[in-house]
């Protein structure tokens, strides 16, 4: 445990010493350096502009993943419940997860404008293909004894999914789930960007074009953060609600 705090730790001091030997390269014509984004920090950090640019992007975040997570899973479970309905769906879903939900801004800014609502519906999107595929696949992974045992007791099929398919499906759901977590964020931030709509990536855009790159470089290090955050606290619910599987014991063990 301790030998790997002291990895991390030097990963860590690895990474800023690369960052400041490349702003001292370009001469903070681009990146500026770790002294000036730490004083812009002590400036930004705890501002009421802070937190709701904070609290604008997990509020869109909350939102779209909470409506992709209920959309996602529960077509996913009847899509990979169904044969037929995997083979006819199949082609579409592959077609339409492999476009970018970013490419569909400037439509949805058309209909809705550079406002929340936009920024939900593009979140939701973006989100919803890893946790409709992951939840469609997953119910390939429940044991055929079951499957059988379902059959012997003649289940309805809403009983097959809250009893058979979903149990067995969790683990798999639960990874999409989080994997479409980092993905909305990454989404909701991206808008912001393009759209000027309230939120980190709105501060960012301001800072930059108010020729302040080491504000920007504190947001910019706030959506990491998040990010990381976001994954880590995913995993512990993985572990503490699916702790059975064998899957999240391996992740414990390691």
């Amino acid at each position: 445990m301790v030998s790997l705090v002291v990895q991390r730790l030097a990963l860590v001091i690895l990474v800023v010493g690369a960052w400041e030997m490349i702003a001292r390269w370009l001469d903070a014509r681009s990146i500026p350096s770790v002294a000036p984004v730490f004083d812009a920090s002590l400036h930004t950090v705890g501002t009421d502009r802070f937190w709701s640019a904070l609290g604008g992007t997990m509020q869109s975040w909350a939102i779209g993943m909470l409506i992709a997570s209920g959309v996602g899973v529960a077509l996913g479970l009847m899509i990979g419940a169904s044969p037929l309905l995997t083979r006819v769906t199949g082609g579409m879903i592959d077609f339409l997860r492999t476009v970018p939900a970013i490419m569909l801004v400037p439509l949805v800014v058309l209909v809705l404008g550079a406002t929340a609502e936009m920024k939900i519906l593009l979140i939701a999107l973006s989100a919803l293909w890893p946790i409709l595929v992951q939840s469609t696949y997953a119910i390939g992974h429940v044991d055929p004894v079951s499957r059988d045992t379902a059959t012997v007791f003649r289940l309805g099929r809403v009983q097959r999914i809250l009893r058979l398919y979903l149990p067995s499906a969790l683990p798999l759901i639960a990874t999409g789930i989080r994997v479409a977590a980092t993905v909305a964020l990454l989404i909701s931030v991206g808008a912001e960007i393009i759209t000027s709509a309230p939120g980190i990536g709105h501060e960012i855009l301001l800072s930059q074009a108010n020729g302040s790159p080491a504000r920007a470089f504190v947001y910019v290090l706030l959506s990491g953060a998040l990010g990381v955050a976001i994954n880590l606290t995913f995993l512990f619910v993985e572990r503490r609600v699916i702790f059975w599987h064998g899957i999240q014991q391996r992740k414990a063990a390691s």
